[in-house]
């Protein structure tokens, strides 16, 4: 199978292996820039460019994967007969009415998110700030949707393209921000909650803490043994991304050297996959994430390869250099915390594209499309309100079979809180519907 293309620049490269061999599994694709060996070869063939063949699809392209630099695009976004979006249009006899391989690459390189833009109070980038959100589509897979539009194009051009078989895949993820509400804080924290309860007047708070501490009653949120067996009950297998951090304003988990968190964090291990969860000024420099990398590497005694940002604060692209420099192969932090949705217009996992170096990293990203404190503290969802917000995304994700994660955290399980009442039920919902 080939592919020609005019000039074969890395942004080129990386958008074609993207649809082509990422989201659409054909193996034996090559790209070439020589149009006469193009046009000799006797296989499945697909242009990238202005120039015809017939019976060859050409998808005409625009300007964004020859370029180097960074820089705002004139983008109008159309829809097609199927109601999915698009942009970058073309026009003429290209076998669909845009780029699909520059549309593709813009929203998943982020593009956006290295043009000037207003953060938001925790110095991200927010939602609103999107295209996707701007022009309502921020809760379709749109790249998916338009891999699957190519194949189709393919395939009927030609039977003997060979694409694997997309499987639809669920997994449940576990941020753990705060192990427990009162336990294992030491005396100084202990105190500070003890003052604050009683300055408060929330006595009914300092009893239970008191008894917590004391063991008379479990800490409330100790609930890993109902996770545990909501889990295996469902054949799942969960990721939990640990805060294993120096004591900060955002970072409150257990202090990284107790024997407790060290003891939780290998029992997670003895049933899931666990990752960190770098704290939320850990992006600002390497020496402070490879403390807390290496700290739960020596917790685990077994290396760290999976991560995602405490607060979902990452910089393009900096924060995922020093991932990778640090030895993390897979992250997880492709989500808005504002926003349910699809922050990279797609549920497929696909490499880290540097657009700065212009390079491909050795990082696989793999995003979310949902998070509880999403809906409990952005949109003030109760529960009884939240499955008319899930259910959609999770029938967009089956219907590309695509890979649906979900993001909860460790504190919500217990319910301890008036708006974490019947989010339990909630998720039980989602596994249940997800697997079905």
């Amino acid at each position: 199978m080939r592919v020609y293309v005019d000039r074969l620049t890395p942004r080129v490269h990386y958008a074609v292996e993207l649809i082509l061999r990422e989201l659409l599994l054909a193996e034996e694709v090559r790209i070439t820039d020589d149009w006469n060996k193009f046009e000799q070869y006797e296989g499945p063939r697909l242009i990238y460019g202005r120039k015809q063949i017939e019976g060859v699809p050409s998808i005409y392209n625009v300007e964004l994967l020859y370029e180097k630099d960074i820089y705002e695009q004139e983008i109008s976004v159309q829809r097609g007969e199927n109601e999915v979006p698009y942009f970058f249009s073309t026009g003429g006899q290209s076998a669909m009415p845009f780029d699909v391989f520059a549309a593709s690459f813009y929203l998943v390189s982020r593009y956006e998110e290295y043009l000037p833009h207003i953060s938001d109070a925790h110095d991200r980038f927010p939602a609103e700030e999107s295209l996707a959100f701007k022009h309502d589509f921020l809760q379709v897979p749109v790249v998916d949707h338009w891999a699957l539009q190519l194949k189709s194009i393919l395939l009927e051009a030609d039977t003997r393209w060979d694409f694997g078989d997309r499987a639809y895949k669920y997994i449940p993820t576990i941020d753990v921000d705060n192990l427990y509400a009162y336990k294992g804080k030491g005396g100084f924290r202990t105190l500070g909650g003890f003052a604050k309860d009683f300055y408060q007047f929330n006595f009914l708070n300092a009893f239970n803490r008191f008894r917590s501490l004391i063991g008379i009653k479990k800490d409330p949120y100790d609930t890993f043994e109902f996770q545990r067996e909501l889990f295996l009950e469902h054949g799942l297998t969960a990721k939990y991304f640990i805060l294993f951090s120096e004591f900060g304003e955002f970072d409150r988990n257990l202090p990284m050297y107790s024997r407790r968190l060290h003891e939780s964090v290998r029992a997670f291990n003895d049933f899931f996959d666990v990752g960190i969860h770098p704290s939320y000024g850990s992006h600002q420099g390497q020496r402070r994430l490879e403390k807390e990398i290496r700290g739960l590497e020596e917790a685990l005694r077994s290396p760290v390869r999976e991560s995602r940002q405490h607060f979902l604060k990452l910089k393009m692209p900096g924060t995922f250099r020093q991932l990778v420099d640090l030895g993390i192969t897979d992250d997880y932090t492709m989500g808005y915390a504002s926003e349910l949705g699809f922050r990279a217009g797609t549920c497929t996992p696909f490499k880290f594209y540097d657009l700065e170096m212009e390079t491909t990293l050795p990082l696989k990203m793999h995003p979310f499309v949902m998070m509880d404190g999403t809906l409990i503290y952005y949109q003030n969802v109760s529960a009884a309100d939240a499955w008319e917000h899930i259910a959609p995304l999770i029938d967009q994700v089956k219907a590309v079979n695509g890979e649906l994660i979900t993001v909860w955290h460790n504190r919500i399980f217990s319910e301890s809180e008036p708006e974490w009442e019947g989010w339990n039920a909630i998720l039980k919902r989602i596994i249940n519907h997800a697997k079905a």
